[in-house]
């Protein structure tokens, strides 16, 4: 397994783009190698990217609850007032793909904490939507009930604590010690699922972030996005080892090829 940045990066970027069903077309990694390099702005890409969609910004309503959904429709409150759900789902996916490129190329300079974790999802999605990196108010149940908005802050804080004690995973050279500390705390923040929508996206490259900090590379490019969409499930119910038989293959020290 590869463990050269560009490349990493850009098998990142492929299995998200995998993970929702789609094909990384020859015109779209070309666009993520020259923001990965530099060589193209996010907002550049993103500007023109809102041309092509003829996206217009003044049809969102500042009355509108940010945290809501349009009636009647399964789309979030957004910059574009989009209440077709393909569009906004397709929208949501290319703009923040763009910024999920720029995190890779220029990590945000904080401490692996929850404020890091909000800051990412801002970042991803304030392009598009107004809730981007608030905390939800509402409950939410996809493949089982995430954690009660109302104890959301006072969980956060325990196990970013927790994770702050473990040295936020640096110092492990075990690969099998580092990957079963990875799945556990992978698991923990999904279960708490802070935000109203792209819970997964965050916590992945916040992890993949750790990953690299502490001198391991996750090649995401040999993960099936629906086994690992499968473990996470499983870990959801208390049962790592789906999650950490999936880390396993794909977890590996940077070491090993240098």
């Amino acid at each position: 397994m590869k463990t050269d940045w560009l490349y990493c990066s850009l098998d990142y970027l492929r299995f998200t783009v995998e993970a929702d069903g789609e094909k990384l077309s020859d015109e779209l990694a070309d666009q993520f190698s020259d923001i990965l390099k530099g060589d193209l702005k996010a907002e550049k890409a993103i500007a023109d990217y809102i041309r092509y969609e003829n996206l217009d910004s003044s049809l969102y309503n500042g009355s509108d609850d940010e945290m809501s959904y349009y009636p009647e429709t399964r789309c979030l409150v957004n910059y574009f007032g989009i209440k077709d759900k393909p569009l906004l789902r397709r929208v949501d996916k290319r703009i923040s793909s763009y910024r999920t490129a720029e995190l890779l190329a220029k990590p945000l300079s904080m401490p692996f904490n929850f404020d890091h974790l909000v800051a990412i999802h801002s970042h991803l999605f304030g392009d598009i939507y107004p809730s981007a990196g608030m905390i939800r108010t509402s409950s939410s149940k996809k493949h089982r009930e995430y954690c009660q908005p109302e104890y959301i802050t006072s969980s956060a804080e325990r196990l970013f604590d927790n994770l702050r004690q473990s040295k936020y995973l640096m110092g492990i050279s075990d690969v099998d010690d580092f990957v079963n500390e990875l799945a556990y705390y992978m698991g923990e923040v999904e279960a708490l699922h802070p935000f109203l929508d792209g819970n997964g996206r965050s916590t992945r490259l916040f992890f993949d972030t750790i990953a690299h900090k502490a001198g391991y590379v996750i090649g995401w490019g040999s993960s099936d996005p629906d086994h690992f969409l499968e473990a996470n499930v499983a870990a959801l119910e208390g049962d790592y080892q789906a999650l950490i038989d999936v880390l396993e293959e794909i977890v590996i020290p940077v070491a090993e090829e240098e």
